[in-house]
């Protein structure tokens, strides 16, 4: 373990690899976020939750709303008034759950679909113009170093949020 010359807080030691990595990742999320900002803008006023929600239907397929909800890490509530405005809006639709009438299904609409597929062909298209000098092989490999960044942060937080005192 490298330390830092100057702790981030003085009498508690850091990791500074681990601090520039979480440093790394902030500044990513920032970066995306603007991003977002100026695609989402001008796009008729879908926002990035609303694309989050879309995006999961374009993965997964039809759903309930509470599996969306749980994908996105937010209480089903959230999930079920994006959806009642994604749908006012064309952009998904849903029919009762044949197997519990009480519960419905969501799917993305072809609209939805569409809007989704033009929003992420115009990040990729940033994304490549950004990254120009980097090769697919390089992008790969960063992509992949992030997921695992990123499925590491989300089963500690798993094993966190089990017991938030003791971590077990």
């Amino acid at each position: 373990m490298q330390l830092a010359q100057q702790p981030l807080v003085p009498g508690v030691e850091r990791d500074a690899a681990a601090q520039e990595l979480l440093e790394g990742v902030s500044s990513l999320v920032r970066a995306v976020r603007c991003i977002e900002h100026r695609h989402l803008a001008g796009d008729g006023g879908l926002r990035r939750s609303d694309a989050s929600v879309l995006k999961v239907l374009m993965k997964d397929g039809e759903q309930r709303g509470g599996e969306i909800a749980a994908k996105l890490g937010v209480d089903a509530s959230v999930v079920s008034r994006q959806l009642t405005a994604l749908e006012a809006d064309g952009l998904v639709s849903r029919r009762p759950d044949p197997a519990d009438a009480r519960v419905g299904l969501v799917s993305l609409s072809s609209q939805g679909k569409a809007q989704l597929e033009a929003l992420y062909s115009s990040y990729t298209r940033q994304l490549r113009t950004t990254l120009a000098d980097l090769d697919d092989d390089a992008m790969t490999a960063a992509a992949a170093t992030m997921q695992r960044v990123a499925t590491a942060i989300v089963e500690a937080n798993k094993v966190v949020r089990r017991n938030p005192k003791t971590g077990d």
